[in-house]
């Protein structure tokens, strides 16, 4: 028996309605929201370095700040022999003039030299040096020698050049000295204690030590 096409499509959708009845309801799935209004606002962070402790306040701190020490240039005579002459010499003059024995600087060869100080040089205020080492007055240390010298003709003896022997460091950084022919002309010892350079203009303090 044959079924009019159209009234076959009308029984079938009946009957599926029929036999499945009303689809069951789907639960709903909460979606995340990434709208940026949904987006929680950025913190910032920051991060510092406690230096309070004791193992980065101070040793951790020290090995990173190297400190370059100036090296340590030795005396290559007997320091204190120069220094007991030099003393034992303070009140008393001798002769002034070229190479006479009363001049600061033949006297502080003088002394250099009764401590068997090899100070062989001669002639000008820079060529008298040959063979010592030019220290700073920071480095500067008993048994040295100051010769103050022309900026614009260290090589001249001019108005002005001076030499003296340090006989002691004071801890407030002065000096003592015993420097000879001072006044000019006198060919006198004498000893300044809390003594510093105080070179005429033009000129500057050189430290040797031989």
């Amino acid at each position: 028996m044959k079924f009019p096409a159209k009234a076959f499509i009308v029984s079938l959708v009946a009957s599926v309605t029929f036999t499945m009845g009303a689809a069951p309801a789907v639960a709903a799935v909460p979606v995340e929201d990434f709208s940026p209004a949904s987006v929680l606002p950025a913190t910032t962070v920051s991060q510092t370095l406690d230096t309070t402790g004791e193992e980065l306040a101070g040793a951790s701190i020290d090995s990173v700040l190297q400190i370059e020490e100036t090296p340590q240039v030795p005396h290559n005579f007997d320091v204190a022999a120069t220094i007991a002459l030099a003393e034992s010499e303070i009140g008393t003059s001798r002769p002034t003039g070229w190479s006479q024995p009363g001049e600061c600087i033949m006297s502080a060869q003088r002394w250099i030299r009764a401590g068997n100080g090899a100070w062989n040089g001669s002639g000008d205020p820079v060529a008298n040096y040959a063979g010592a080492t030019r220290m700073t007055l920071e480095t500067a240390a008993p048994g040295d020698i100051i010769q103050y010298e022309n900026i614009a003709s260290p090589t001249s003896w001019v108005t002005g050049v001076h030499t003296v022997l340090i006989t002691a460091v004071n801890t407030d950084g002065t000096f003592t000295i015993v420097q000879s022919n001072s006044p000019g002309g006198s060919g006198l010892v004498t000893e300044v204690e809390n003594w510093e350079p105080e070179m005429p203009a033009g000129f500057q303090a050189a430290v040797w030590r031989f």
